[in-house]
């Protein structure tokens, strides 16, 4: 079931019901990773009593031109691509490798594209659902996204699904529908429908990390489950694969940064970026991470997207790495409980030294009546 997403799907409706009328439109929902765009695209298809064409972006093919445009019409190409004007014809059967001929002509691949949708819309609206198009193919996203600047009176329902953080998939003149975290409401929902015997203490955690992200709403629960409790948020495969592998395109220096970020707790950006020298990575390295989305900085504070992000880029990093992103921190520490601390997550066996500033943090809390 589709929890807290009504508003979301009385858009599309509203488009789907405009088709039917002998209008058309299109749509791009974007979101973070986990946050249901692929859900919403599943339940709009499977409400739609319309013809559907489903397409999809994938990674391992982006550099193939024209290969998801191909994954998209091939169900149909038999029927309609004889009925396209010569010009459009001959244009497709190049850029699909269907006749011998000079390179397509952008112009035409858009206009056949447009044309092969209005024939599939003849006998009714068709709905088109194009997911992960953030690895389409750069031929076949431009002939898509002209066709969708284009769409008239065929009754053609196009729906681009994107994931943010990646390839950036720039849209002009399409709507854009972000889909947000789930409110409070529907977030509890979904905890309670996959978990029936979570712990409060868990639940309530899980409801505050997750941001309402639904991936992680239902994953968290396992991975709480069997780890201990620590500031360092416990994720599953999939939540990690969802949320490290933006981080893993940039370069080693940006990478060494966010890793310093996650290891430190506090948002000190002097702080942060003291330790980062130590590792080698300056300042013009954040710069990456906050265009990619990962990072925001205002003033002397950075802060994580979101809380899956600090967490998947500290467990996603080797046991060397956050060693020594902590021995780099505790160098750059001006805080006494602050670097003791630093110290010990660096320490790889008992020692003396580190275990007396620790005692002596603790005797300075209890005296300002903290926590030791």
């Amino acid at each position: 079931m589709l929890h807290g997403r009504q508003a979301e799907l009385a858009s599309v409706t509203r488009l789907l019901d405009a088709a039917r009328d002998g209008g058309s439109g299109a749509l791009v929902v974007r979101g973070e990773p986990g946050i249901g765009k692929t859900a919403l695209l599943d339940e709009v298809t499977s409400r739609c009593d319309l013809p559907v064409l489903r397409g999809l972006g994938i990674e391992s093919e982006a550099e193939l031109s024209f290969s998801s445009l191909h994954l998209l019409f091939h169900p149909v190409l038999a029927e309609h691509l004889p009925q396209l004007p010569a010009p459009q014809r001959q244009a497709i059967e190049g850029a699909f490798g269907l006749a011998s001929g000079p390179p397509a002509d952008r112009m035409l691949v858009g206009l056949a594209v447009l044309t092969l949708l209005s024939s599939v819309a003849e006998r009714a609206p068709v709905l088109c659902v194009i997911d992960d198009a953030q690895w389409l193919d750069r031929s076949s996203a431009e002939a898509l996204l002209f066709a969708a600047r284009r769409l008239g009176a065929e009754g053609v329902v196009m729906v681009f699904g994107v994931r943010t953080g990646d390839v950036p998939f720039p849209a002009p003149g399409l709507p854009d529908l972000h889909l947000g975290g789930l409110p409070a409401e529907a977030a509890a929902a979904v905890v309670d429908e996959h978990e029936h015997d979570l712990e409060p203490e868990v639940r309530r955690r899980v409801l505050a990390e997750a941001g309402g992200n639904p991936l992680a709403l239902i994953e968290l629960p396992a991975a709480l489950r069997t780890e201990p409790v620590t500031d360092v948020l416990p994720l599953t495969s999939r939540l990690q694969l969802a949320f490290h592998a933006q981080a893993l395109r940039l370069s080693a220096s940006t990478r060494a940064l966010l890793l310093v970020a996650a290891a430190d707790d506090t948002g000190d950006l002097a702080v942060v970026l003291q330790a980062a020298g130590n590792l080698g990575a300056g300042v013009e390295h954040l710069a990456p991470a906050e265009r990619a989305g990962l990072v925001h900085v205002a003033g002397q504070h950075l802060s994580f997207r979101h809380p899956l992000v600090r967490a998947a880029v500290y467990q996603g990093a080797s046991l060397d790495q956050r060693l020594r992103a902590h021995r780099a921190l505790a160098d750059a520490e001006t805080e006494p409980d602050r670097r003791a601390w630093h110290r010990a997550s660096a320490a790889t066996g008992p020692d003396a030294r580190i275990s007396a500033e620790l005692a002596r943090t603790a005797e300075l809390a209890a005296t300002r009546k903290g926590y030791a």
